[in-house]
């Protein structure tokens, strides 16, 4: 049958409601600053009054609180964005949320970015010598994706290549050898990687930036071969126990990209799938907007124009953002 839609409901009043009753209960004053120049900047884009909009307030936050992301430096869009949706998360969190780590029948289920972003990462290693299971789960807002090795002169990797490569089990030997408590002692073992929980968005940023002896800090400029249309049943299946059966598709509908040969300089823009704002309520129907199709516009600082699908996919992506679609696309890779 028809899979359930999304699980998160945003409007334009969701957002406020929330922010109130934060205010009221929380007594950091600063707590939420970051939240409230996001939530601000959202209800000016959700106005559509203004053409262009400068994120006067929004960046000062980050300036205010951003540690590493001082201003006016060239930073890395991906690790950037994980910054905010990290501050974001721990913002909108409860203060008391340590009490779901006191019984094991309670579990914090988390804010509105896990239920937008959020995935499950478990980790199992198993010692050579005892073969002990050693379990860690730890919850992600989005994947952080190395790219693999590259291979003769090839300029070029896939998206599942760069998954495949990720989620790979690793052998914990030499100087990355494990610590088994059961052998109380440094034990060579393998680690294997599983992903669970199915996001409304599927965020998956590439870490380009890199350092070594020879280069020392510098990009890796390869180009990422990606999909509009991404089954991510296979990706997301590791654990997740009751929703095997539910719909795992995702299409594309944005991507950062950067434009110079280092991380040090260079520009960034966006490419953004833009769906008719009249059959769109609010942001859980975007779901069913995007699979009916769109326009992709270029986004370059205040210069927006229309982009063609070929140019989207011969984009140098730094980060792919993916909506879950209420029904799969035929064709989907």
């Amino acid at each position: 049958g028809e899979s359930t839609g999304p699980k998160v409901r945003l409007d334009r009043q969701t957002t406020a409601k929330h922010l109130l009753r934060l205010q009221d209960s929380e007594e950091e004053p600063d707590r939420l600053a970051l939240t409230e120049a996001i939530h601000a900047l959202l209800r000016v884009l959700w106005s559509g009054r203004w053409q262009v909009i400068s994120p006067k307030a929004f960046v000062h936050a980050v300036w205010t609180h951003g540690g590493l992301f001082a201003a006016r430096r060239q930073q890395d869009a991906s690790e950037f964005l994980g910054f905010v949706l990290d501050r974001l998360d721990e913002e909108l969190s409860p203060l008391n949320k340590e009490k779901y780590a006191d019984t094991k029948k309670s579990k914090w289920p988390g804010t509105v970015l896990t239920d937008l972003f959020g995935i499950e990462q478990r980790q199992e290693v198993t010692c050579d010598d005892c073969g002990t299971l050693t379990v860690r789960t730890e919850p992600l807002l989005g994947l952080y994706v190395s790219l693999p090795p590259s291979v003769g002169r090839r300029r070029y990797v896939t998206l599942q290549e760069c998954l495949d490569h990720n989620t790979a089990s690793e052998r914990l030997t030499g100087d990355n050898i494990f610590e088994c408590d059961k052998c109380n002692g440094k034990r060579n073992a393998t680690k294997t990687v599983q992903l669970g929980r199915r996001p409304q968005t599927l965020l998956f940023s590439f870490r380009r930036t890199l350092w070594n002896k020879s280069k020392g800090l510098h990009k890796d400029g390869r180009r990422v071969d990606f999909p509009l249309n991404f089954n991510a049943t296979a990706l997301l299946s590791g654990h997740d126990g009751g929703e095997k059966d539910e719909n795992c598709h995702y299409r594309l509908a944005a991507i950062v990209s950067h434009s110079g040969s280092s991380p040090l300089c260079g520009h960034y823009i966006s490419w953004c799938r833009v769906t008719s704002w009249s059959n769109v309520a609010s942001v859980a129907d975007l779901t069913q907007s995007v699979s009916d199709g769109g326009q992709w516009y270029l986004f370059n600082d205040s210069s927006v124009t229309p982009a063609q699908e070929r140019d989207v996919l011969n984009a140098e992506a730094f980060i792919l953002l993916y909506e879950r679609m209420r029904n799969p696309v035929s064709g989907t890779t």
